[in-house]
């Protein structure tokens, strides 16, 4: 047989082949799958795989997506189809514990008047129609937990949100976190300085009891409640050793904390004493045997100041005020980089107003990982905070401001395994009597902690306070209520909320996006774009001054008619329409030429990457095969000849 012939069929069999080895692997390997993207976007992290598979009882999760509109925007039906994907994961690994609906919810269909009851919110798209895109889950004892709306430009987060929920389902008593403070941000009741009226909580204790069980802990507390998982602990100052171990073996057995300290707490004004008086009290306040044992200190006596994140005040009289740049409070914001943008708890924040804050930093040798959450910019530096004692000077601060080029952590997460600060035990246990055998260990004492910590340090105090994160809405005396001003209360309660949830809650980060913009077709777009825009400015500019030429000639006829124009008026008029409408059609195929070529410039690259690239490939395969044949053939013409 020609050998022609035979490589032909050789090829053609390899190419059924291919296509029967295709259709096996499409219905023997239905459920495997291969993650080639950059950050593994369709791939479940290790603790939200965890999360789905120890489910004791069933969620399901509806997924309201309005598939079927003409009119939605190509970004959100690729982001469609990955929180499908998604979606369709977490069921996955539930082991079928996790039932997945998509619903489509037409105009004016039943479907759509569910959304609405679920709390889908619907976005309009201009023609008097929503478009759904929301999850909602419920569990078995009817808890429900919604995402009322998907947002595209949030989509770092979308598998700690959807974890979440799947973990407040799986989950259904409220947390409950203890409050210990050494500041009165829960009230005082019958204050001095009110002439014997209550003062109110502040809004950050208001806004954890909305989320949060809140139960109190007095700093002579003899021990912690059982049920606190976790402690927020504000400004220890003088924090006694009793209570001090207590907490060191609250963390050690798998609590965690949120810690306020402050070099310099503004608020530290004690109930029943003058503000002139309060001046002399010193207000720092520190947690140093423990953090020296975890591995990580407060810069004693100094706080940041930030010369580009510093925010405004007003001095001078009320008659003659100026604002004057203060170093020594900030408005941390996303834009200027204050924040870890990869953490859950800072990930999502716009805003922040600190004062005169901390700065953390981990100890040489430290075991600990050491996660900055909040920062300074480049443009900062460490200042005493002997200039904050008495009436500063902001002038002044600024004038002597001398930025070190450096970044300082203002608040972090510290995490990893641990030795106790009281390696002996409780401090305050009873001494053995002169010639008495010395106290047994305490079997409850843990010298090591057993798994990592996870604890939340923040260098600021008074950014609890609601002059810097909210403002008064009142008609009168009478307080309407309150209108948040910056991310304050959100930090905290993501930090309460973060650590409240298991290690593989806390474990889940923000992930890369899915959507990713073809930079080099935006530049060229953009090239184009600028090509076209001098010709289409200078046809917009011929049109205009058409139109006002025509309106100066009309308005010269009597009563400014224009059928009362000279002919030779009447001819200019004529002659001004005529360019107008031909500069008209000029400058729409300027519009459409730029269309045309910027659609011309996806369509290449579109038969590139689906077409060019398979069949380059191809080709290259079907080359290497002839080589190979005619290899194979050219050693045996010559091993003949040898022969």
């Amino acid at each position: 047989m020609n050998k022609k012939i035979i490589t032909l069929l050789g090829l053609v069999f390899a190419l059924a082949l291919f296509i029967l080895v295709n259709i096996l692997g499409t219905a023997i390997f239905r459920g495997a799958r291969a993650d080639l993207t950059d950050n593994k976007l369709f791939t479940l992290s290790k603790g939200s795989k965890s999360i789905a598979s120890k489910l004791d009882e069933p969620i399901k999760l509806t997924l309201y997506y309005s598939d079927s509109r003409s009119d939605v925007p190509a970004q959100l039906k690729s982001y469609g189809q990955r929180v499908r994907e998604l979606l369709h994961e977490y069921a996955v690994s539930s082991g079928g514990k996790i039932k997945l609906e998509v619903v489509n919810p037409e105009t004016f269909s039943d479907a759509e008047d569910k959304a609405v009851q679920d709390g889908m919110v619907g976005l309009s798209t201009g023609r008097g129609e929503k478009f759904y895109f929301g999850l909602v889950g419920t569990n078995s004892t009817d808890k429900k937990e919604i995402i009322a709306a998907f947002d595209p430009s949030k989509e770092e987060f979308l598998e700690y949100d959807v974890t979440r929920l799947i973990y407040l389902l799986s989950n259904t008593q409220k947390k409950t976190i203890g409050i210990l403070s050494y500041l009165p941000i829960e009230g005082v009741q019958n204050n001095p300085l009110m002439r014997g009226q209550n003062t109110p909580p502040w809004q950050i204790t208001s806004q954890m009891k909305e989320f949060f069980e809140v139960k109190t802990i007095a700093p002579d507390a003899a021990d912690i409640p059982a049920d606190v998982r976790v402690i927020f602990l504000v400004h220890p100052k003088g924090i006694s050793e009793k209570m001090q171990y207590l907490l060191d073996q609250f963390v050690l057995k798998g609590g965690r904390m949120v810690i306020a300290v402050d070099p310099f707490c503004e608020a530290d004004v004690p109930p029943g004493i003058n503000p002139m008086q309060a001046m002399q009290i010193p207000k720092a306040s520190d947690l140093k045997k423990l953090f020296e044992t975890w591995g990580i200190e407060l810069m004693p006596g100094m706080f940041a100041g930030d010369r580009k994140t510093a925010l405004k005040v007003m001095m001078g009289s009320e008659r003659n005020s100026e604002a004057v740049t203060f170093v020594a409070w900030q408005g941390l914001s996303k834009d200027k980089g204050s924040f870890d943008a990869g953490d859950s708890i800072t990930g999502m924040l716009q805003q922040m107003n600190v004062a005169s804050p901390g700065v953390f930093v981990k100890k040489p040798g430290a075991t600990i990982t050491f996660q900055p959450l909040l920062q300074t910019s480049t443009e900062s530096m460490l200042l005493d905070t002997k200039q904050l004692e008495m009436v500063p000077d902001p002038k002044k601060m600024l004038a002597d401001f001398k930025p070190s080029g450096q970044q300082f952590a203002l608040a972090a997460r510290i995490s990893g395994k641990v030795k106790s600060a009281f390696p002996a035990g409780d401090p305050t246990r009873p001494a053995p009597a002169e010639g008495q055998p010395a106290n047994p260990p305490d079997p409850n004492h843990l010298a090591e902690s057993k798994e990592d910590i996870n604890v939340v340090v923040v260098g600021d105090c008074d950014m609890l306070t609601d002059r810097f994160w909210v403002q008064e809405s009142r008609i009168g005396n009478m307080v309407l209520g309150y209108q948040k001003v910056a991310d304050n209360g959100d930090f905290v309660i993501g930090a309460l909320d973060n650590l409240s949830g298991s290690s593989d809650m806390i474990s889940v980060r923000a992930r890369g996006k899915f959507q990713r913009p073809f930079d080099k077709v935006e530049e060229i777009k953009k090239d184009a774009e600028q090509k076209f825009l001098a010709k289409e400015q200078e046809l917009t500019k011929r049109i205009n001054d058409g139109r006002k030429r025509m309106q100066d000639l009309m308005s010269q006829g009597p009563q400014g008619g224009s059928l009362l124009l000279t002919p030779e008026q009447k001819a200019e008029l004529d002659k001004i329409k005529a360019t107008i409408v031909s500069t008209q059609k000029e400058l729409r195929e300027v519009q459409y030429q730029l269309r045309k070529d910027v659609d011309a410039l996806k369509t290449k690259l579109k038969v590139f990457n689906i077409g060019l690239v398979p069949l380059a490939l191809g080709v290259l395969a079907v080359g290497m095969s002839l080589y190979r044949v005619n290899r194979r053939r050219s050693v045996r013409v010559a091993a003949k000849g040898l022969s």
